[in-house]
This record gives C-alpha cells, sequence and structure tokens, in this order.
C-alpha cells in the first residue's frame, strides 16, 4: 500500500471524526469522502500504533479548548493557522473570530474550494476564513505573506502550528518562528507541537519512520524532534506553558494514569507568548 504524505490530512479527519466527543470536531468527517482512508488507517494501526488515532484527537481537543478559552475573553481575536491542513476550528469558535489559514498552493486551492462547497450546502456553519497560499518555511514569501495578513492586524493574535515541524530542518523551523515574531505584538500567543528528543530513543518511533520511508514514500524527511529547552530560547517568546497529548489523555480518562509514554507517539504542546 502506497500512500502520499498530504494524504494524512485525510487520515487525522477519520480519526477527529470516530472520535467526535472526544476530538471535539463535528465536521471533520466532512472530509472523509474517499473510501481508502479507513483502510490506510488500520494499515498504520497495524504497523506503527494503535493508540496514535486517540492521540490525534487530543492534540485536536487540547487547542480547541485554548481557542475557545482566549476567543472568550477576546472575541474579535485574528487566529492564524499555520500549515492548516484540515483542520476545522473556524466553525466551532465564535463568528466574530477572523482566521487566516496558511497553506501549500495546491491544499489551499482544494481545501477553500470543498468549504466553499460545504458552506452552498450548508453542511459548514458560515465564517470570516481567509485562505493564503504560501510556503511558511521560504523567507521570500513571508513578506506576501505579512502583506496579505496585515489589514486584519487591527485585532490580538494568536498563531498555532500543529503536525508541521516533523517534516521540517532546524533551519526551517527557526525561520518559520522568526517570522510568527514578525507577525505578532507583545503578549500574544503561539502554539506549537513538536515531538520531544527522547521519542527517537523509542520502538514506536522507528517504526513510524520506517512506515514513512515505505508506505508513504517520504524520502528525506528530517523526523525533526526537539527539547523542551528549546521552546525556552525561542527568539522574542517566552515560554508559558507545555502540555502534552497524552497528559490530555489522561485528564479525560482516556488512558490511564500510569499508561507508559514510550509505548506511544506522544506530541508535545507548547504555549508561547511574544515578549
Amino acid at each position: 500500500m502506497k500512500i502520499e504524505v498530504h494524504d494524512t490530512a485525510f487520515m487525522i479527519a477519520y480519526y477527529r471524526a470516530q472520535h467526535e466527543e472526544a476530538s471535539k470536531d463535528p465536521y471533520a468527517k466532512l472530509w472523509l469522502e474517499d473510501t481508502n482512508v479507513k483502510s490506510w488507517t488500520d494499515d498504520f494501526a497495524s504497523k506503527v500504533s494503535e493508540h496514535d488515532e486517540i492521540l490525534h484527537c487530543m492534540r485536536n481537543r487540547f487547542f480547541y479548548e485554548q481557542l475557545l478559552e482566549l476567543t472568550k475573553k477576546n472575541p474579535e481575536t485574528l487566529f492564524i493557522n499555520l500549515g492548516a491542513g484540515f483542520s476545522m476550528y473556524p466553525y466551532v469558535l465564535p463568528q466574530t473570530v477572523t482566521t487566516v489559514e496558511v497553506e501549500l498552493p495546491q491544499i489551499c486551492t482544494y481545501k477553500s474550494n470543498k468549504i466553499k462547497s460545504f458552506q452552498e450546502l450548508d453542511m459548514l456553519p458560515q465564517r470570516n476564513v481567509i485562505h493564503l497560499a504560501g510556503n511558511i518555511t521560504a523567507e521570500t514569501s513571508h513578506s506576501d505573506l505579512i502583506k496579505s495578513i496585515a489589514p486584519f492586524k487591527k485585532k490580538k493574535t494568536v498563531i498555532l502550528i500543529e503536525g508541521v515541524f516533523f517534516f521540517l530542518s532546524s533551519e526551517e523551523i527557526k525561520s518559520v518562528l522568526k517570522f510568527c515574531a514578525q507577525l505578532q505584538d507583545a503578549g500574544e500567543l503561539l502554539y506549537c507541537v513538536n515531538f520531544e528528543d527522547r521519542v527517537k530513543n523509542t520502538a514506536v518511533f522507528n517504526r513510524l519512520k520506517t512506515y514513512f520511508s515505505e508506505t508513504l514514500s517520504s524520502h528525506g524527511n528530517p523526523f525533526t524532534t526537539l527539547p523542551h529547552r528549546y521552546f525556552k530560547k525561542v527568539n522574542g517568546y517566552t515560554l508559558s506553558a507545555i502540555d502534552s497529548g497524552l497528559q490530555t489523555g489522561k485528564q479525560l480518562g482516556l488512558f490511564s494514569s500510569n499508561f507508559k509514554e514510550e509505548t506511544v507517539l506522544n506530541e508535545y504542546f507548547y504555549i508561547l507568548k511574544k515578549l
């Protein structure tokens, strides 16, 4: 079975759709047109990890709750989602929120067209969402993106980067974080997701790398992991909090309190505040 890396967006949507109450995403099911998705997720579960499904839901649940709390306090927030994939946060947030989603051109075009179709069929509520095509790792794209986002910058911003750093080199990550610092003012929040360095020593992470190389044909992937201390030293930011998918699942009673972290692909969530 061979699939493309961008097909993982459908897989993650499938995960969220199977556990709507846990993920708090009632719209993920709109992406489940391809009948192959279940076979892909079953294959991943058997070859890599059976727990990845619920952990991806925990990622969505964590940021859903963070964004909901933030936008209740600041109803006119500008939410910037870098590498948004098929995430559906804007449609469960207040109508007063403005969202800018940045994606590679092919994904941006596909998603914006599908969103328009869903809304014309009354399957999805209307929201103020701006879809921008661009490469967030390329500094040559940053100035154009900043100009496109500038008209909405009268509002307080929050930036989310999830499911991205794993695919980027350390230099590309540094470039993305520098871009974020250019977009934000003091006190504004940046949410990041990353695998912590310790995961490199686990069997489940080695299975993930093998799967990406053999099944996803993802050769040259850096499989980037970073230590917690990295996020304490991001220029222009201070680290406010660290959480994780496994910890969120434990808090919700979906994992036992003594469940071992080294047996799963546990992503960490970092909340940074602009200085």
